[in-house]
Formats: structure tokens, C-alpha cells, sequence
């Protein structure tokens, strides 16, 4: 019959598998995660409504607690550029067919994987000559050419050397963590010469192009600070008037006195930080090469009669704020 029992049957099997084939396209597109998630889901509300009896709705769960929500992946993980925190300071290279250059490779306070590379030191210039050049420039002849590769030291906070020269002078320095923001400098000399050793005027190079936050070939991310100016761009330093400062700005003695503060700053393009290189009273000039591009704060030693020696101290510092509360008395002790 027409409308009889097996036909109602019939009907009921076939709209089972039209509704099933349904579904199963309707979750074609789902992970098989969120699959069987869903099916797990149904599964429960059928269980539960099949021990509430009869009168239970299917469609009334169980509360259950909502998720949180997952952490975001910036959050949650580090980064390459984020795994690695604190000063490290390490034995460097800049141009290894000069073997007897003096590099130390400093990374800032804050997590980088880059390096500032310190020239320790770059130049002597004295009365007696140019005692060392870390490089070979012709138009600057040195006193003796071809020097031995010296090894760095270890130190428990960083790293030493000390270089004997063939005519009885001795130099030396150190390159150490003065703490979590700090690098503390000191280089020593001592006069085994037969002669007077005067005007000794050293270049100290901070070189940034492997740090990319300072890198850019200008000197208008570089700063000195005048009298009645407060921070200047060196760009700018050509205008300011001669004898403002007891700081020269320029190479060595040529340059003008127009610094106040005896400090070089570099600030950063990725955020609103710096970097900052100081000899203290023993500054004698603030410079920039925009074509390395470094940034210098050049240190000087006292005339050394034969036999007599002295030393001197800097410091770099890695500033993490604006560059207009960044004070050289309060951050560097005066």
C-alpha cells in the first residue's frame, strides 16, 4: 500500500540520508579538529537529555565555564630579536687584515641581537709621532707599522689588553659592565721611553653601522650639548660661535669649544632611546664621520715625562627615554 507502514519507512530512511549528507557537506570545510569537537559536543547534549528523561530539553547544555582566551604569539614567545637582553661585550673584529687592531663588540641594554663596535682606541697622536692607528691610513704615517696582534683578556666583566711598543712605551685598557645600563672604560699608558711624551691625544671610535637603530649616515641623529642651547645636532655645530664651551667639537684640537657637557649622544630611529660616550673631564673633542658612520667622544692624556705613566676613565651609556631627559650630571655623575 501506497500509505502504509513500509512506505512511511521508506520515506524516513531516505530523509535520514539526505539530512546526513547534508551535514556531512556542511562540515566539509571544517578542520577535523572542530569536527569532532562539534560531534563530541552534540554527543554530550544527546547523553544529557537521555538521563533527564522525557521531559528535558535537548537544546538547554550544562553551563560550562567559558574559555579564556589564548595569548596573543607576541605575548606568549620571544622573538629572535627579543631573546637576547643585557650588555654583552665580546672580542670583535672590523678589518682583520689589520691584525693588530683593538675591537670590542657591545650590545645595547635592551634586547638586540646588534653591536656597537668600539675602535679601543682608534689613534695615539704625541709629541713623538703617531704611536699606533688601528688601521693603515697613507696620508697618517705611524711610528711603527705591522704591529703583532695582541689577545683581549678576560675579565670577570668583560675584557683587557695591554700592547708594548719597540720604543719602551706601554698602553693598555679595559672594556667592562658597570651595570645594567653601563659600560665602563679605561685606557693607561706609561712613558719607557728615553724621551717626553706630550700632547697625547687619542681617537676612541664608536662605530654604529652594526647597530641598526644607529646606523644612518648622518650626523643629524648625533648630539653635543651647548650653553644657553641645551642639545644641538652636530649638523648644526658649524653655526654655533667660537668659545661657547670648553669642549671642542671637530677632530681633536681643531675642533671649536662649543660643548658644555663633555658627551656624544646618538639617539634611536626605532624608539625613543640613545646611546651616550663620555671621558669625563678627559674629553678633549666630540665627533662624527657620517660616512661610517661612528660617533667619537676623544679622549687626552697628561705630558708623561720618561718613566712616569697615568690612566683615564669613560663610560658609554645606554639611556631607554627622550633625549630631553637625558641629564649629563645626573646620569653620568658630573
Amino acid at each position: 500500500m501506497i500509505g502504509g507502514p513500509g512506505n512511511h519507512d521508506t520515506k524516513t530512511a531516505l530523509a535520514l540520508m539526505k539530512e546526513s549528507s547534508n551535514y556531512s557537506h556542511e562540515h566539509r570545510s571544517l578542520s577535523r579538529r572542530a569536527f569532532l569537537k562539534a560531534a563530541g559536543a552534540t554527543a554530550s547534549i544527546a547523553a544529557t537529555a537521555e538521563l533527564a528523561g522525557p521531559g528535558a530539553h535537548a537544546a538547554d547544555p550544562p553551563s560550562v565555564p567559558a574559555a579564556k582566551p589564548a595569548p596573543s604569539p607576541a605575548m606568549s614567545r620571544e622573538t629572535y630579536d627579543s631573546h637576547a637582553k643585557g650588555i654583552r661585550i665580546v672580542p670583535g673584529q672590523w678589518r682583520p687584515h689589520y691584525p693588530w687592531e683593538h675591537i670590542v663588540w657591545i650590545s645595547p641594554a635592551w634586547p638586540s641581537q646588534d653591536y656597537l663596535w668600539l675602535d679601543f682606541p682608534e689613534a695615539i697622536f704625541s709629541s713623538q709621532g703617531l704611536l699606533y692607528l688601528s688601521h693603515v691610513n697613507p696620508p697618517f704615517p705611524v711610528l711603527f707599522p705591522d704591529l703583532p696582534k695582541v689577545e683581549w683578556r678576560q675579565e670577570p666583566t668583560g675584557l683587557a689588553f695591554e700592547r708594548a711598543l719597540p720604543n719602551g712605551i706601554r698602553f693598555g685598557g679595559s672594556v667592562t659592565r658597570g651595570g645594567e645600563t653601563a659600560v665602563e672604560l679605561e685606557l693607561h699608558i706609561q712613558n719607557g721611553s728615553t724621551q717626553p711624551l706630550k700632547d697625547i691625544t687619542l681617537q676612541t671610535c664608536a662605530f654604529l653601522r652594526g647597530i641598526k637603530e644607529f646606523s644612518e649616515f648622518t650626523r643629524n641623529n648625533k648630539f653635543i650639548h651647548a650653553p644657553g642651547k641645551g642639545w644641538v645636532p652636530l649638523s648644526e655645530t658649524a653655526a654655533l660661535p667660537e668659545g661657547t664651551g670648553p669642549y671642542r667639537v671637530g677632530w681633536r684640537k681643531s675642533g671649536k669649544l662649543l660643548a658644555d657637557w663633555p658627551v656624544m649622544v646618538t639617539v634611536s630611529n626605532q624608539a625613543e632611546r640613545l646611546v651616550a660616550m663620555t671621558w669625563r673631564k678627559n674629553t678633549l673633542s666630540l665627533v662624527s664621520n657620517p660616512n661610517h658612520p661612528c660617533m667619537h667622544a676623544d679622549p687626552q692624556f697628561q705630558d708623561l715625562p720618561p718613566g712616569e705613566g697615568t690612566s683615564i676613565r669613560g663610560q658609554i651609556l645606554f639611556f631607554d627615554g627622550k633625549l630631553a631627559d637625558f641629564d649629563y650630571t645626573k646620569h653620568f655623575g658630573g
